[in-house]
Formats: C-alpha cells, sequence, structure tokens
C-alpha cells in the first residue's frame, strides 16, 4: 500500500461480521450500527492525519470488509 495524499476506504457490507475492531481502531473513520455492522464516517477523501488508523484497520479486519482506495 502506498501513502499517497488521497484516500477513500469502503466497507463490503455482505462481508462484515460484526468484530467491530475497524471501530476500536480507527472510530473516527468507522462506526458499528445497531445491528453491528460497520460502515465509514467519512466517504470522501479522508484527512491525512486518519490515513495511518484507516489502514491499520483495513489490515487488521479479520473480515477483510474493508478496502483502501489510494486513487
Amino acid at each position: 500500500m502506498r501513502c499517497g495524499e488521497r484516500m477513500k476506504v469502503r466497507v463490503l457490507p455482505t462481508m462484515c461480521m460484526s468484530h467491530r475492531l475497524c471501530e476500536r481502531i480507527a472510530p473516527k473513520v468507522f462506526k458499528v450500527d445497531q445491528f453491528g455492522f460497520s460502515w465509514a464516517i467519512i466517504e470522501e477523501d479522508l484527512p491525512k492525519e486518519l490515513h495511518t488508523g484507516a489502514r491499520e484497520a483495513v489490515y487488521r479486519c479479520p473480515a477483510k470488509a474493508l478496502l483502501v482506495d489510494d486513487g
């Protein structure tokens, strides 16, 4: 993964298994709803200061339900 200026994250809802790890790692990027499923709080480009946490959440997601787009 490269560390560019632009970054977006996505959650694949059909893959999410409600582990809540993303929210614990990057609470300013991901939230978990009342049913236990994750969603991205920021759907546009993330501020640079949130990139590291977002990448860690994507890497550590046990269900591989998170994606990062450096485009």
